[in-house]
This record gives structure tokens, C-alpha cells and sequence, in this order.
């Protein structure tokens, strides 16, 4: 399964398990700020911020972005600041794996 930066781990944030990225899955989210993952079969494919986490997956479950179609799975973690962390998981991501998630254009 997808798996997230291990500096996530270091700082023992508390976030969700991750979940079918579905209908019944998604309508279970807060309507919270966070930062949230996206990701495929073996890899997080994209992270991104939210002022309602539960809309922006809504969203995503509707897009039209083939990127973001290829998504099974989500998890995510309630912040106030979810901009700072949404960079602060990116930059990780990127310092691990050399390059950004599959469906990130940029930082």
C-alpha cells in the first residue's frame, strides 16, 4: 500500500487510516482542514491541502483528471495549517523518492 513520508512517522502526527477512495469511504471524512493522500495500488500518487477535507475528495472522486481517476485508496491528517504541511509532505516525499507524486505538478 501506499506509504507515507517517514518523517510523518517521526513527528507522531495522528492520521487516518488509509481507506477505499469510494463513495461510502469519503462520506466518513471531517469537514475539517487538513492534508491528505491520494494513492495507487503500491505508491502515494498525490498530496494535497483542503479547508474541508471531505469536499476536495468528493471532488477528486468526481474529476476528470485521469491522474487522480487512478486513486484507490486515501488517507489523511486534520491540521490547522494545511498548506505548511501539504509543503512540508511534499518536500519529504520529494527528498525520498527524488521526485514528486505522479500526480503533483509542483510545489
Amino acid at each position: 500500500m501506499a506509504v507515507k513520508s517517514s518523517e510523518s512517522h517521526n513527528n507522531a502526527m495522528s492520521y487516518s487510516d488509509w481507506a477505499p477512495f469510494n463513495k461510502d469511504t469519503i462520506s466518513k471524512a471531517p469537514e475539517k482542514a487538513g492534508v491528505y493522500f491520494l494513492g495507487s495500488e503500491h505508491e502515494t500518487t498525490y498530496i494535497g491541502a483542503a479547508n474541508n477535507i471531505k469536499k476536495i475528495l468528493e471532488e477528486h472522486l468526481n474529476t476528470n483528471d485521469s491522474c487522480i481517476k487512478g486513486a484507490v485508496s486515501f488517507c489523511y491528517h486534520e491540521t490547522l495549517f494545511p498548506e505548511a504541511e501539504e509543503e512540508k509532505q511534499l518536500t519529504a516525499f520529494q527528498y525520498e523518492h527524488g521526485r514528486l507524486p505522479k500526480c503533483n505538478k509542483s510545489i
